[in-house]
C-alpha cells in the first residue's frame, strides 16, 4: 500500500545571505514512524501542486504569529516573528482547508490556524499572567470527555511539554473549532487542544513529537501522529 504524503510546515532562517529552510527532526521522524512520507514545505512555490498530492498537513511550531494578523502591535522584544512564514502557512491554510484532508497542528500550528480562522491569541504569557510554559515546562491539561483527543489517548487528563509564550485564552478560539483540552493557573485558562465538527483535524499546544515512543514521564503521543497518517491514508 503507498505510504501517505504529509506535508510539513518549516521556518526560515537567515544564514549569512542564504534564506535556509530550519525543521526540527522530531517532526520529521515522528511522520516517518506513524508510517507517513513527509514532504517539508518552506515556501510558495508549487503550493497548489504540493496541496494537490499530500494526503495530510502537519502544521508544526516556530515563531510567533505577528500580532498585527489578529489586531495587536507588538507587546515586547519577547515577540519574535516570521512574515514570510506567517503569509505562506496563511495561504496555504486557506487552500488547504477546501480540500477536506486531515491536518493536525502544533504549538505554533493550533495559534496561526485560530488566527487564520478570526481567533487571537494572548502575545506574550508571563506579561498576561506570570505563567512560563517555554523551555520545555510539563504541567497537566484537561481533556474534554468525548473529544478525539480523548479516544486516541484514552484519558481525561494528560502529561504535556510546552516551549511557548503565547496562547489562546478563554473567548479566543475562532468560531469554527471546539475547545478539547485546556490548563488553568494563574487565574487564567488557556485552551490547549481544539477540534472541528465535521472536519478532520486535531490541534495541540504541547509538542507531541518531543513525547513520541519515549515519553520520559509525560504522556505518549504516538496515536496522535498515527491518528493523521492513518486518516490520510483513508
Amino acid at each position: 500500500m503507498k505510504k501517505p504524503l504529509i506535508l510539513v510546515t518549516s521556518s526560515n532562517l537567515m544564514v549569512g545571505d542564504l534564506n535556509v529552510v530550519r525543521l526540527n527532526h522530531e517532526y520529521v521522524n515522528a511522520v516517518v514512524k506513524a508510517g507517513g512520507v513527509p514532504m517539508i514545505v518552506g515556501n510558495p512555490f508549487g503550493l497548489d501542486e504540493l496541496i494537490e498530492v499530500a494526503d495530510g498537513l502537519l502544521l508544526t511550531g516556530g515563531v510567533d504569529v505577528d500580532p498585527a494578523l489578529f489586531g495587536q502591535e507588538i507587546l515586547n522584544d519577547s515577540v519574535h516573528i516570521d512574515q514570510d512564514r506567517d503569509t505562506l502557512e496563511l495561504q496555504l491554510i486557506e487552500k488547504y482547508w477546501k480540500t477536506g484532508k486531515p491536518a493536525l497542528a502544533i504549538c505554533r500550528g493550533l495559534q496561526v490556524l485560530n488566527v487564520a480562522f478570526g481567533g487571537s491569541l494572548i502575545q506574550d504569557i508571563p506579561t498576561w499572567c506570570g505563567a512560563t510554559h517555554t523551555a520545555g515546562a510539563e504541567h497537566p491539561v484537561d481533556v474534554a470527555a468525548g473529544s478525539l483527543l480523548q479516544q486516541l489517548t484514552g484519558d481525561d487528563r494528560l502529561m504535556v511539554n510546552s516551549y511557548h509564550h503565547q496562547c489562546i485564552p478563554e473567548g479566543g478560539l475562532a468560531k469554527p473549532f471546539v475547545p478539547t483540552a485546556t490548563w488553568t493557573g494563574c487565574g487564567v485558562t488557556m485552551i490547549e487542544a481544539f477540534e472541528q465538527p465535521g472536519y478532520p483535524l486535531l490541534a495541540v499546544q504541547w509538542h507531541p513529537e518531543r513525547a513520541y515512543r519515549n515519553p520520559e514521564g509525560l504522556t505518549c503521543m504516538d496515536p496522535l501522529f498515527r491518528w493523521l497518517v492513518d486518516k490520510a491514508r483513508g
